[in-house]
């Protein structure tokens, strides 16, 4: 019936947000960027996300190499396939160079109009389309912190944490970055198969052999970014370098604004510290930490 006449109730686009910490408060202090919002909404109204999710599944299908939102999928399978690939090129002798991609609060900055362009090309339905539009356009919430509400306000950008079809517009909105990756023909590939980059929601991880082919890999995905109106944090994303030759110096990589991304030690990617060496292994140092702290 929603769909047949093209209608909503009003308390369908309300919600109310409520902020849970990233890190553990015990370990460090907490500022406001510490802090995700996770949407609360009326339970009717995910039952009927659901019911959009099972009639129209075929539209809401995502890239092979996007692992998040994937039933039966994991961060474990996408730091297998990383490690697979990264394992292959090292015993042939090979290098890989690795830039772990953060996209600036993602999930929060998602262009409407630019989502729905992107419903509109894989042909949704014009009257699922125009509910959705409808969905957006009376959507508000307020911050709940403890007992306290704030003012509801439009969300005018983004998608809410916490919401059915969420991770399925996210996966959407994102899928192009990988597309034009893997067309541009630059980077790790095992057998013919583009394996240059992997996503899991918002984590991004390229591959390449050689720095200035990363260098480039990054300029496509920074483009593919930035056409979907999003930025990458700069001072999240940093490189590694696994291979018999990880001691050489290299040349920093730099974003089309100027900001460089400095080569480290180790990087993190899905909760694993990536070590620079002769081969591939994992630092397992602050994973202890956290465990001795809570015991």
């Amino acid at each position: 019936m929603f769909i047949h006449t093209g209608h909503l109730p009003s308390s369908f686009g309300a919600s109310y947000t409520v902020p849970i910490p990233k890190l553990d408060s015990r370990l460090q202090a907490l500022s406001v960027n510490d802090f995700r919002g996770i949407s609360i909404s009326s339970v009717v109204s995910k039952i009927f996300e659901h019911a959009v999710l099972i009639r129209f599944v075929d539209y809401f299908s995502k890239s092979d190499h996007q692992f998040g939102f994937k039933k039966n999928l994991s961060c474990s399978h996408a730091i297998y396939c990383v490690r697979s690939a990264i394992e292959h090129y090292i015993d042939n002798k090979s290098t890989v160079n690795i830039c772990t991609v953060d996209l600036s609060k993602a999930f929060d900055k998602i262009n409407h109009i630019i989502l729905f362009i992107k419903l509109m090309d894989r042909k949704l339905p014009i009257q699922l389309l125009n509910l959705f539009v409808l969905w957006f356009g009376i959507s508000e919430t307020c911050v709940r912190w403890g007992s306290c509400d704030s003012p509801f306000f439009k969300l005018i950008a983004g998608v809410r944490q916490g919401g059915v079809l969420s991770p399925y517009f996210f996966a959407i909105f994102v899928d192009d970055i990988v597309n034009k990756i893997s067309d541009c023909n630059i980077g790790c590939y095992v057998r013919h198969m583009c394996v240059s980059v992997f996503m899991y929601a918002d984590d991004i991880i390229l591959l390449c052999p050689f720095v200035d082919g990363l260098q480039r890999l990054l300029r496509v995905c920074e483009r593919a970014i930035e056409e979907i109106d999003m930025k990458i944090n700069a001072s999240k994303t940093v490189c590694i370098r696994i291979s018999p030759r990880s001691d050489a110096k290299c040349a920093p990589l730099t974003l089309s604004n100027g900001a460089q991304l400095m080569w480290v030690d180790t990087c993190k990617y899905l909760g694993v510290y990536f070590v620079r060496g002769r081969y591939f292994r994992c630092a397992f140092k602050d994973a202890k930490k956290e465990i001795f702290f809570i015991i």
